[in-house]
């Protein structure tokens, strides 16, 4: 209950300043950097230009492993390799297809940008005895829709998760909700604030909540820093988890 509450008021407070103007990061402000078609933990509706390619690594406290992936941009689409966070997808293989905008007014000021997503992996590991001590499939198939408004992005991503294996034996619905606001622009690089909340039907397994900062710092170089994560086990740390993404 104390993590609904916290994510709603967080919400809240993001949305406001998203659609408000006394907000010191406008939208042409983010265009001086090159953010990943991401958040913290969700993908946004957005793709990677073509052959524009970055690198990603993440570290964290108590059950967040350290780890890393490599995002590819493809005439359309954007191919994702292992930059997944839960236990069932770190080892992940996604594709993201570009759709064609959506438009809910004739002005079209604020399109929605949305892509279809597939991922699928699979790992089977053996000990030196031969004995097959993990082996997990899965498939995901959704899509993610972001739109931005003033200074504020927003994003929903339904999808459809079928795992088979050791860690995780289900089939399950996911949706993924983020809400990002720049904050202020320095001469050190932009800072933004979001808020995203992870809800699933599988069974055994509780919606996730997550509060953080993005820094960018540069046109390269994205830093992300997620003190706050409310799952099964509510995480607080400093910094926390800590995601890096750099373009090469």
């Amino acid at each position: 209950m104390r993590a609904h509450i916290a994510f709603i008021s967080a919400t809240a407070v993001v949305a406001s300043l998203g659609f408000s103007h006394i907000s010191h990061a406008q939208e042409n402000v983010r265009a001086n950097y090159n953010e990943p078609t991401r958040g913290f933990y969700i993908e946004h509706g957005t793709v990677a230009d073509n052959r524009e390619a970055s690198i990603e690594l993440h570290s964290g406290s108590d059950n967040i492993d350290a780890g890393g992936g490599v995002r590819l941009g493809l005439p359309g689409a954007e191919l994702i390799l292992n930059s997944g966070l839960n236990s069932y997808d770190e080892n992940q293989v996604m594709l993201k297809y570009a759709m064609p905008d959506l438009t809910l007014d004739e002005s079209g000021a604020h399109p929605f940008r949305w892509s279809v997503i597939g991922a699928f992996s699979h790992t089977d590991l053996e000990n030196e005895q031969g004995q097959t001590v993990l082996d997990q499939s899965n498939l995901k198939l959704g899509a993610a829709f972001t739109v931005d408004a003033d200074a504020g992005t927003f994003t929903i991503a339904p999808r459809f998760v079928y795992a088979d294996g050791d860690q995780k034996d289900d089939n399950f619905l996911e949706l993924d909700v983020g809400a990002y606001v720049g904050i202020i622009d320095t001469q050190a690089g932009l800072f933004s604030a979001g808020v995203e909340a992870l809800m699933t039907t599988a069974d055994n397994t509780d919606n996730t909540y997550t509060l953080g900062v993005r820094w960018a710092y540069d046109q390269k170089l994205n830093v992300d820093i997620v003190p706050m994560v409310y799952s099964n086990d509510e995480l607080f740390g400093v910094p926390g988890l800590v995601r890096v993404n750099y373009q090469l």
